[in-house]
């Protein structure tokens, strides 16, 4: 199969997988469910997901196996686009695999910190352990940070790690961690874009990747603004330290602010805050996802270029796991259906 070939028929496979999301009608019916088993209950008789769900008793699923279920689907769909990916480009289409590694350490260091590791084994999504750098199974096997550092040891993580080895009785800095594997995760796929893509493709991949940093930063100064009335010293240590439509300047504006609210008017004077207008700073991660989800529907919708359309695919359907897990949180804490409703993206399409 020749590169053009391939590149189309993977933008055409990606459209169609697309085809599957839920509608606005799925949407509301699933919001006035009662518990997990009749969300389980209508994906699997009513939805797309009916095949993933064929063998689950949706009578007896819990809120954690039917999220796994969930990031197996888009999981699944990630491996087939593999097919008719060229071998130049086959080091770009494995970030979501760094993606996942990173989440999934990150977890087993959360539960370390609650003395709770012997839980990772009933989450760990088995369907990624061949296609990790590393022995996930290891890491439901981790009992301590040492544990953890000699099982990464050959792995990219292991320099970051070390450096926050906690002492006796002290809790690991996750926060820290975090941030240096996000830190090596976008930095990573920029080096992988640069060398792979050129002109319109490279620019539009850099500016889906730099968007999420960008409305990241923007998230996390008003959050730690609203709730710890954070300084721009603090603040800087923890943000990512790429810039894209947000320049230097404009950040150092919303750091600086006197409050949440102030930040946020800051963040209206940026490229988004056309976007921000509309919406209130309290449910500002929401409406950052939902600027997300808007940009990234567009460039599906017209793009005929394969990362493009890959890259914007796989944003959309984690912005959909994302409202199902909403969802179910909802129902479990008894939120009206309308209020659950407030708290999902892109509903209204």
């Amino acid at each position: 199969m020749s590169y053009n070939k391939g590149s189309k028929a993977l933008t055409a496979k990606v459209h169609a997988m697309y085809g599957r999301k839920l509608t606005r009608q799925n949407y509301r019916e699933l919001v006035r469910k009662q518990s997990v088993n009749e969300v389980a209950a209508y994906l699997k008789q009513q939805t797309s997901y009916g095949p993933l769900l064929r063998e689950v008793n949706e009578n007896l699923i819990h809120r954690g196996q039917l999220e796994n279920i969930l990031k197996r689907d888009l999981f699944n769909q990630y491996m087939k686009v593999f097919h008719y990916v060229s071998s130049g480009e086959m080091e770009f289409y494995k970030f979501l695999i760094m993606r996942m590694e990173i989440d999934e350490i990150l977890f087993c260091i959360r539960l370390l910190n609650a003395n709770r590791e012997e839980e990772y084994l009933l989450s760990l999504p088995s369907f990624f352990a061949d296609h990790a750098s590393f022995d996930l199974y290891g890491l439901a096997k981790v009992k301590n940070f040492d544990d953890l550092l000699k099982l990464l040891k050959q792995t990219q993580y292991y320099d970051i790690l070390k450096k926050y080895d906690p002492s006796a009785g002290e809790k690991i800095d996750i926060i820290r961690i975090e941030i240096e594997f996000n830190k090596l995760y976008y930095s990573r796929i920029f080096e992988i874009i640069d060398r792979t893509f050129s002109g319109k493709v490279a620019e539009q991949v850099k500016n889906s990747f730099g968007m999420m940093i960008d409305l990241s930063n923007i998230t996390s100064i008003i959050r730690l603004k609203k709730y710890f009335d954070a300084k721009r010293d603090y603040i800087e240590k923890l943000l990512l330290p790429f810039y894209f439509k947000v320049k230097p300047k404009e950040l150092r504006a919303i750091m600086e602010a006197n409050d949440a609210n102030a930040a946020w008017l800051a963040a209206c004077q940026t490229y988004y805050g056309t976007a921000f207008k509309k919406y209130d700073f309290e449910y500002i991660e929401k409406y950052s996802h939902q600027i997300m989800y808007h940009y990234h529907k567009q460039l599906l919708t017209f793009t005929d270029s394969a990362p493009v359309a890959v890259v914007s695919f796989l944003q959309l359907e984690d912005i959909e796991i994302k409202n199902i897990i909403h969802i179910i949180e909802g129902i479990r804490y008894g939120l009206a259906p309308s209020e659950i409703e407030k708290l999902l993206v892109g509903v209204e399409d």
